[in-house]
């Protein structure tokens, strides 16, 4: 593990979310606040994690606006802010929500940022996901809200942004361990509905599901963005990009991600951390 690198994603991400969160007024556009952060984070001397997620009110994640996007926030919404930076592979997510010009949902924001703190003080070596996600559920229902059950926190390696542990935001009686050496993004959602996030249309977010043998402008579009996930509108500069996006969906090279939304259409607060687990240290990189 390269501890600098992992440091300097961390400190790149926290300041682009800073940076993102005065950005998100009523009737600023989604396109050029995701444009905006992005830069930001390339201008550090960084890259993008994944495409700056602005998901809205009932959509708890997997939004990005395309070009020509006419989305504008209004008075009232919900935005979480997901975003990351990476150095060399090496990568942080981190997460806020917004309330644009209201407080109505206070609450729902606080329950889950102070759901991830609580599980940031639990955390020691060879603590179980589920008892991190005990505390998650027990802070965000104390509340009055419930965790989102199926969406989760995940462990993180260097271009990889979803390793094989998982995170969960309740007491799934899952027996996995966080271990010294481990980095991972706990994010717990909470909100007024169901507790349950369901498929929705694409959200303009792609990642390569095959990385051997790619024809081309696949291999040009790999040999960019590797295993992480990238935006639509990265990729204008290839001809009849759309066509190609699509066409490699179909074909299975690229995973299109879905918007994930609330299944009762309720509001949704996402609050993120990146935290790199030492022998010693508890080190959250994005605080």
């Amino acid at each position: 593990m390269d501890l600098k690198k992992y440091l300097e994603a961390g400190k790149i991400g926290k300041e682009a979310r800073e940076y993102g969160k005065e950005l998100i007024k009523e009737g600023a556009s989604y396109y050029e606040v995701a444009e905006k952060v992005e830069k930001y984070i390339r201008d550090s001397g960084a890259k993008p994690s994944f495409p700056v997620n602005l998901s809205v009110n009932n959509i708890a994640a997997h939004y990005s606006p395309i070009k020509g996007d006419n989305k504008y926030f209004k008075k009232g919404d919900l935005v979480k802010l997901d975003l990351g930076a990476h150095v060399d592979g090496y990568i942080s997510d981190t997460a806020v929500t917004v309330e644009v010009g209201t407080n109505k949902w206070e609450e729902l924001i606080d329950a889950s940022a102070e759901a991830l703190n609580n599980a940031i003080k639990a955390i020691r070596p060879g603590i179980l996901v589920s008892q991190i996600g005990e505390v998650v559920e027990e802070t965000i229902r104390f509340h009055g809200f419930v965790p989102i059950k199926n969406l989760t926190g995940h462990e993180l390696d260097v271009y990889v942004l979803h390793k094989g542990l998982s995170i969960p935001n309740y007491n799934d009686g899952s027996r996995a361990k966080l271990l010294p050496g481990m980095a991972f993004a706990i994010e717990p959602f909470a909100t007024n509905g169901r507790g349950y996030v369901t498929n929705g249309l694409g959200g303009n977010i792609y990642m390569f599901r095959k990385t051997k043998k790619l024809k081309e402008p696949y291999a040009s579009m790999f040999e960019e963005f590797k295993t992480l996930p990238f935006a639509a509108r990265w990729c204008e500069k290839y001809d009849n990009y759309e066509g190609i996006l699509k066409k490699g969906s179909l074909l299975g090279v690229l995973y299109h991600f879905p918007i994930l939304k609330e299944r009762k259409k309720a509001m949704v607060a996402q609050t993120e951390h990146t935290i790199v687990l030492t022998d010693d240290e508890v080190i959250v990189t994005t605080r």
